[in-house]
C-alpha cells in the first residue's frame, strides 16, 4: 500500500516538474537563451515585437532597442550608487562611478547610432 502511495506521488512530482521546466523554457528557436525580459514593453521600443518580424534586421532592432533600455538603467543605477559615494566621502568609488558611466554613455551611444542606421536601412 505505501509503495504504491510513493510510486504515485513521485509520479505525479514526475510530471508537475516536467511541465513546470516546459512551461519555463522558451519555444522561440531564433530567440534560444534570452527568456522573458522584465519590463520588456516599457520604454520606447522600435523592434517588431517578441515573436514578430523574422528576419535578421528585425532581430538586430530588437537586441538594440533592449541593449539601450538596460544601458540607460545601469547608468541610472551607477548615478545612484555615485551619489552614495559622494555622500559617504568615498572618492575612490566615485571616481570608478564616474568612469563606468563614461563607458556605458559611450556604448549607448554606440548602440544607438547602430538603432538608426537599421532603422533607416543603412
Amino acid at each position: 500500500m505505501t509503495k504504491k502511495l510513493f510510486l504515485a506521488v513521485g509520479t505525479t512530482l514526475l510530471f508537475t516538474g516536467i511541465f513546470a521546466v516546459l512551461g519555463c523554457s522558451d519555444s522561440d528557436p531564433y530567440r534560444y537563451g534570452y527568456g522573458y525580459r522584465p519590463g520588456y514593453s516599457s520604454g520606447p521600443y522600435y523592434g517588431s515585437g517578441y515573436y514578430g518580424g523574422g528576419s535578421w534586421r528585425d532581430r538586430d532592432i530588437d537586441n538594440d532597442s533592449y541593449a539601450i533600455q538596460r544601458g540607460q538603467a545601469a547608468i541610472q543605477h551607477d548615478k545612484h550608487e555615485l551619489h552614495e559615494d559622494l555622500e559617504h566621502g568615498n572618492y575612490g568609488a566615485a571616481a570608478h562611478e564616474q568612469a563606468e558611466i563614461q563607458q556605458r554613455r559611450a556604448n549607448l551611444r554606440d548602440r544607438k547610432a547602430d538603432l538608426d542606421s537599421d532603422l533607416n536601412g543603412y
